[in-house]
């Protein structure tokens, strides 16, 4: 008993892998546009990833099922934004340790709501064939 998962999460945390568990136990890592078969324990199982503090949602998975993983809208959303002002900061603070403590500030705040979020998608794919 198996299945597939496949990540596309765009550059989106593509520096790391992503841990994968099933039924709460970790089993390996999966990198950025990765498609891996996992062995199921029993029917159905619970699967997650997280990635540096951050996670997806909890999916039961089955036999055959082919799963693929992305980045959350939020989670995209809230890293772009978090670029863009960082870039602010740097280009219009010219005080050096104002700049810092905002940046410093930025961050804590972003990674905080980060590990409080869905960052990550899973969603059953449903082949062609099945739907027609």
């Amino acid at each position: 008993m198996s299945f597939k998962l496949t990540r596309k999460t765009s550059w989106f945390g593509s520096a790391t892998g992503m841990e994968v568990h099933i039924n709460d136990e970790e089993v390996e890592k999966i990198y950025r546009l990765d498609e891996k078969s996992y062995e199921l324990p029993k029917e159905p199982s619970t699967l997650k990833v997280t990635q540096q503090g951050m996670k997806s949602n909890e999916l039961k998975v089955y036999h055959n099922d082919n799963i693929k993983l992305t980045t959350s809208k939020k989670y995209t959303r809230i890293f772009t934004t978090f670029f863009i002002l960082l870039m602010a900061v740097i280009f219009f603070v010219n005080d050096f340790l104002t700049s810092t403590a905002i940046i410093v500030f930025l961050s804590i705040a972003v990674f905080y709501y980060l590990s409080k979020i869905d960052a990550f998608v899973l969603e059953l794919v449903m082949d062609k064939k099945e739907d027609e």
